[in-house]
C-alpha cells in the first residue's frame, strides 16, 4: 500500500514539473519573439 502511494505522488511530483519546464519555455520563446516584433509586424 505504502508504494502505491509514492507511486502516485512521484507522478504528481513530476507532472508539476513537466508543467513547470513547458511555463518557462513558452515564456522564453515568447519573450524571443517579442524582441524581434516590429511595429509593422503587430497585428493592430
Amino acid at each position: 500500500m505504502d508504494t502505491l502511494v509514492n507511486i502516485i505522488f512521484s507522478l504528481y511530483g513530476l507532472g508539476i514539473l513537466v508543467m513547470l519546464a513547458l511555463l518557462v519555455f513558452f515564456i522564453v520563446k515568447r519573450v524571443k519573439t517579442k524582441k524581434t516584433e516590429n511595429f509593422e509586424k503587430r497585428d493592430n
